[in-house]
């Protein structure tokens, strides 16, 4: 109790008074007496009293002492006359010993050399009363000498009637390495972004530009400042744009990369090619937060496709070219036929050749030379292309003074009205053979055949129908065509 010193010895006083009441006469003196004493017994009690409390007190801060030790989710110690005399579990933890092997050494053990005057700078304060809720920063080995960081607290106070520094630490080895990793992160994105040719660009969710990379300078001669804050559109070839929509809206919803060629605007208002890499960065909730997109400048490289394309369709063009006569060759035609025959196979129309042979050509060449031989093979081929009318028909020198005609989708009477035609129009050539009445100018026999393609034939029954044909043709008296076996003189 508070008061149990002060009863005890008042009470005490009160019943030796009563006791010297009963063997001497009462009077003032032994009154006075009484009261003294009391009041001595009171004081006593009191002074007795106090020192109770305050060696509770004591007891009960080194019990709360204790429990804020145990307790701390951070490493602490208390350092005293320059040495370690208390540690919690979290510090053993930390230094990876126990206390035992802790108590009675200096800090400075196991903080770096590099760090010492800073932490007996803090001591010195901390022995001049001085309070301070700075942390400062070191590093300390543990006993397998790993290297630590750590930022510390520290504030006086007294222990076990001594004054002493009670030191707060907190490991932050992890923080600072995810720092140091973030800060070099952003030192090689600034660098690339300062000086990659490429342009580097973030847009919000309805595209427009929230950063561009100082490249855009170089490759667009914008300032960055003039296209912030703009939208993608204004810079996109009209051609593109509802291509980069489609993108945009997919982005909007599931769409995580995407990578395509197009056209933007230069400030000159001419357009370039550009190859974009694009990333959609997303809210936790997988909302769409903005677009990353990485532009590379390949103007050069379409160009160059282009060209390359152009030459590649040039050079397929002379390979599928007879050299003389300027008209598609034998291998561009087996191509041809091959194409035409599933076409009309599809649409079970009828397909037609005409097989085409100059008669008496040797003795042409005999007669006039292979000068002239060769003139007369360019003035035939020219008359037979010509004749065809239809985008689909074709003409080709099948080989020597042979040449080949196909009419996709064309009947027996249709495939008659040509065979008509290309001889009409190879007599108007009057190309003459010699000067005598049998042979007086160049002719031509043709043989014609017509076929519905189906799974049974092949696209070469209708060319060996039509070289029959033209085999009969030629062992009669030449100048005619045979069609299906029927003869037609010309």
């Amino acid at each position: 109790m508070k008061y149990t010193g002060r009863i005890i010895l008042l009470f005490l006083s009160i019943m030796v008074s009563i006791i010297e009441s009963f063997s001497e006469p009462t009077n003032l003196w032994s009154i006075l007496e009484a009261v003294t004493f009391a009041a001595i017994a009171a004081t006593l009690g009191w002074v007795y009293d106090k020192a109770v409390f305050y060696k509770h007190k004591v007891e009960m801060s080194e019990i709360s002492l204790q429990n804020i030790f145990k307790s701390s989710p951070e490493p602490i110690i208390v350092y005293q006359d320059e040495k370690i005399v208390l540690v919690n579990d979290k510090f053993e933890e930390l230094i990876q010993l126990s206390s035992t092997e802790l108590i009675g050494k200096s800090i400075f053990h196991y903080i770096l050399p590099e760090y010492h005057p800073t932490f007996k700078r803090r001591l010195e304060e901390m022995c001049e009363g001085k309070r301070s809720l700075e942390r400062i920063e070191l590093k300390i080995y543990t006993h397998q000498y790993n290297i630590l960081d750590i930022e510390i607290a520290s504030a006086p106070f007294v222990y076990n009637d001594k004054p002493a520094v009670e030191v707060f630490m907190r490991d932050v080895t992890k923080r600072n390495k995810l720092e140091e990793a973030l800060r070099k992160n952003e030192e090689l994105y600034r660098f690339i972004t300062v000086n990659t040719t490429d342009l580097i660009s973030y847009l919000n969710p309805n595209g427009h530009y929230e950063y561009l990379s100082p490249s855009c300078k170089c490759l667009l001669d914008f300032n960055q400042e003039e296209m912030l804050g703009r939208n993608l559109f204004e810079y996109l070839h009209p051609d593109e744009i509802e291509k980069v929509k489609t993108l945009l809206i997919e982005a909007d919803t599931e769409l995580d990369f995407a990578s395509f060629s197009h056209r933007i605007k230069k400030k000159d208002g001419t357009y370039i090619w550009v190859e974009t890499n694009a990333r959609t960065i997303r809210k936790n909730s997988r909302d769409l937060e903005g677009i990353v997109a990485v532009s590379r400048d390949i103007t050069e490289r379409i160009e160059r496709e282009k060209k390359l394309h152009e030459t590649n369709v040039m050079l397929r063009f002379i390979s599928n070219m007879d050299g003389l006569t300027g008209i598609p060759n034998r291998r561009y035609f087996e191509e041809k036929l091959q194409e035409e025959w599933n076409r009309t196979k599809r649409s079970t129309l009828p397909f037609s050749a005409i097989m085409i042979d100059i008669d008496y050509f040797k003795k042409y060449n005999d007669f006039n030379g292979h000068l002239a031989g060769d003139d007369c093979l360019r003035q035939i081929a020219i008359a037979l292309k010509e004749t065809l009318k239809r985008p689909a028909d074709f003409a080709a020198r099948y080989g020597g003074e042979e040449f080949v005609i196909l009419l996709p989708e064309t009947d027996k009477k249709g495939a008659a009205h040509i065979a008509d035609l290309l001889q009409a129009n190879v007599k108007k050539l009057n190309l003459p053979y010699i000067a005598t009445k049998k042979e007086p100018i160049v002719s031509i026999s043709l043989g014609c055949a017509t076929l519905v393609p189906d799974e049974k034939m092949r696209p070469d029954d209708l060319i060996q129908l039509a070289d029959i044909e033209l085999y009969q043709a030629k062992k009669g008296r030449h100048n005619q065509f045979f069609l299906n076996q029927l003869s037609h003189l010309a």
